[in-house]
Formats: C-alpha cells, structure tokens, sequence
C-alpha cells in the first residue's frame, strides 16, 4: 500500500519526516506512468531539472521540465525533429495525426513563489516529440522539501499535474535515481536489399543501478526488418556503467528511399521500484543506387557494307535501387567515322533508354570500341566501360554483275532488232 501525504504549510514543512518525503517521491514517479495511459494522445513529464539543485532560502532559481507526447510515432510517415530528454540531442521521429495540443502549462505553489513561467497556447506536440519549459522561482524562507506542482492542460486528452521536488537547505538529500540514455551507431548509407548493423549503447548516467532493463526495437517501416531479437533484457546496469546490444537489420530491394525511424523503448526501473521510460529513434538513410549496362545492341541496316550509313542504337538499363542522372554515352577507339556521344538524360530504376549514333562505313573490316556510360546518383559520379565490336562486309558484287547483264540483255536485244530491221529492207 502507497501512502499518500500532502505538502504541509510552509511552517510545517520543516518538521516533515524523511517518511513523508519518500511517500511524495512515490506520488511523482507514480504519476509519470496513469498520464501516459491516457487513450487520447497526451503528455507526459519526462524528465526535470531544478537549478540550482539545493537553494538557500530567499534565493532564486530554475525549474525546467520536458513535455514527451505519449502517442507513438508510425510508419510511412514525415520525418520530424525532436529533443531527446535524456541527453538533449535532436533525434528523427515519424509525425502522425495523432497530436496532442496542449492549452497551457502553469507552475502552481502556495509555497515557493512562481516569477515566471504561465505558457498559454502552445500548439501542437507530434508522437515521440519533446520539449522543455523554463520557470522562474524564488525558494521560501523557511528551509525544507517543497513540491510545486506543474500543471498541463490538454485540448480532449488528460491533464497532468506533476510535482517537483525543490530543496531548500534540506538536510534530507533526494532519493537517487538511474537516468539511462541510449547512444547509437549506424552506418553512413543503407542500400536497399543490403544489410546493415547498428550498434546501441545504453549508458546510466544517473546516481542509483537501473534493474529489469526491458529493450524494445520496433522497425516502422515494413521495408527493414530485424534479423536477430526485437527485445532484450538487462537485468541491471550500475550507475556510470553502459551495456552494448549489436543488432542486424535486413532490407527489402524495394525499401522506400529517405531517413526510416527504428525506434528504440527502454523500460527500467529504479531502487524504489518505480517504472521509468525512455524512447529513442535511430534514423536509418536509405540511399539507393543506380546500376547502368548495356541491354541491347542494334543497326540500322542489321548487315553492314562498306559505303553503308549505319544507325547504331544501344539500349542502356538502370538495373540498380535509384535514378541515373546525367546519363551520357560516348564511343571511343572506333575506326569509322560519324557522331559518337549521346546524352540520355535521367533513367529509372527498371527502365532504359536509346543511345543513338550516326556512322559511315566507309571499309569493311572488324572494329572493336568501347561504350563510355557516364552517370550519377546519390554516391556520386560513375564510368562504366563495356567493349563492344561493329563488323562491316565487302560491298557485294552482286549487284554489278546484274547491272552488267541488263547491259548485255538491251545489247543483245537491239543488235537483233537492228538486224530483222535491216534484213526486211
């Protein structure tokens, strides 16, 4: 059974019992876990900072809380900027419909004066985003633990109201507690189709052990899957200490291209037993790239004699995950002369375009050249060199000999016409 106990005036605070103090304690940190249950999208106060930590009486100060959505971000979605509360590092979250809009946050005490610090009308918070608020306070001036408490209103969602422990001079120290943070490794690129490892590292920077360690990996996007566990369990983490998982993700081919969110859930908990959260979102670039070859060559007549005026189309495949830019297709080290650069432009994935050349076989012969593909994507400029040959024929005597004997046959055909003519004379 959890005891409950109410700040007493600012008189009485000093006679509390470090009982009373632990109890209140318990009330926060049981408060954190009934807000973020909430079915509506909501806030939760993630994490809080008072500055300076023990304030001597009359002395003024800062109470800075970070407000975390409690809707949880889904696939195929906009990228968005969030800060992360542990560590304060800006991290790549998914934005959903499911926002909460929060109203307004106030700071109320009856005890520690509140010299600024009413926010109205903040707007909308995105799933998995988070922020902080600064108030300005000025400590009593009786010693003691003080709880001001801090009051969000959410537009159809839960309202919080989350006490923050104040120290005033106390001689009661605040119960310690672990603060994991989780720091990540992943590569510079993913191409689609490719594995790839990301490494997590989960550091508690916090005063006390963080035990029942639970690590949930959630791949939003249906195009990256885990190969190994998508959970994992530590059964406690010294405070200053950190514990290393190394996950492997498979990619499918048709991976959708841009920043992809893995988010990353740690649920721990403390020496008092009370449940703590913290989320993280790793950013995985996916970029493709492009992969071009030759799909098929062809003339223009299919057989080549000398003397001919060819067409020379050679069909170019981007076989690869991303678009070929700047494609230009050159011919080098060939014999025959005639335009030999064409410019294709951008091809698709899957597709592929004409490079079209204009020869004159002015021999015949076997000529072998090499097709230059010029290109770009996402990684960069490419060359690609392919040997190829174009082979020209002896012009055939073929038709000569027809030519001479349709000579012959007009020949023959007047001699004896002229030859009847003269012999009726």
């Amino acid at each position: 059974m959890i005891q409950v106990f109410t700040a007493a005036p600012r008189r009485g605070m000093k006679r509390e019992t470090i009982g009373c103090f632990t109890g209140a304690l318990i009330l926060i940190l049981v408060l954190i876990p009934a807000a973020a249950s909430a079915a509506a999208p909501s806030v939760i106060v993630s994490n809080y900072t008072v500055t300076p930590a023990v304030l001597m009486p009359g002395d003024e100060g800062t109470i800075t809380v970070v407000l975390t959505s409690t809707a949880m971000p889904s696939s195929g979605s906009p990228l968005n900027i969030m800060l992360d509360p542990g560590t304060g590092e800006t991290n790549t979250s998914a934005e959903t419909e499911e926002n909460a809009y929060i109203e307004n946050v106030l700071l109320h005490s009856t005890d520690v004066e509140v010299m600024s610090g009413s926010f109205q009308d903040i707007g909308e918070i995105g799933p998995g985003q988070s922020f902080p608020l600064t108030f300005r306070i000025r400590a009593p001036g009786e010693e003691g633990i003080y709880f001001p408490e801090v009051w969000v209103s959410v537009r159809d969602g839960a309202s919080v109201r989350y006490p923050v422990p104040v120290n005033v001079n106390s001689a009661h120290a605040l119960i310690k507690r672990p603060a994991l943070r989780v720091e990540r490794t992943v590569p510079a690129s993913v191409d689609p189709g490719d594995p790839f490892n990301v490494t997590l590292t989960i550091h508690n920077d916090g005063q006390a052990s963080a035990s029942d360690i639970s690590v949930g990996v959630n791949a939003t996007s249906g195009g990256i899957a885990p190969r190994n566990s998508e959970n994992y369990y530590i059964p406690e983490l010294q405070a200053g200490n950190d514990a290393v998982l190394n996950l492997t993700f498979e990619t499918d081919a048709s991976a959708r291209l841009g920043l992809t969110p893995i988010l990353v859930t740690v649920d721990y908990r403390g020496a008092d037993l009370a449940p703590s959260r913290q989320i993280a979102t790793i950013g995985i670039p996916v970029v493709g790239s492009a992969e071009m070859g030759v799909a098929s060559v062809r003339t223009e007549p299919a057989r080549i004699a000398a003397g001919d005026t060819v067409d020379l189309t050679i069909r170019l495949e981007n076989t690869g995950t991303a678009d070929a830019e700047s494609v230009r297709a050159t011919i080098e080290d060939l014999a025959l002369p005639g335009s030999k650069e064409a410019f294709l432009g951008t091809i698709e994935p899957g597709n592929d375009g004409p490079a079209i050349f204009s020869l004159v076989a002015d021999e015949a012969g076997e000529f072998g050249y090499t097709l230059v593909v010029r290109y770009t994507d996402d990684y960069g400029e490419h060359t690609v060199r392919q040997p190829l040959q174009v082979v020209v024929t002896e012009q055939s005597p073929f038709p000569m000999i027809v030519a001479v004997a349709a000579v012959l046959v007009v020949a023959v055909a007047a001699a004896i016409y002229w030859y009847r003519r003269r012999k009726e004379e």
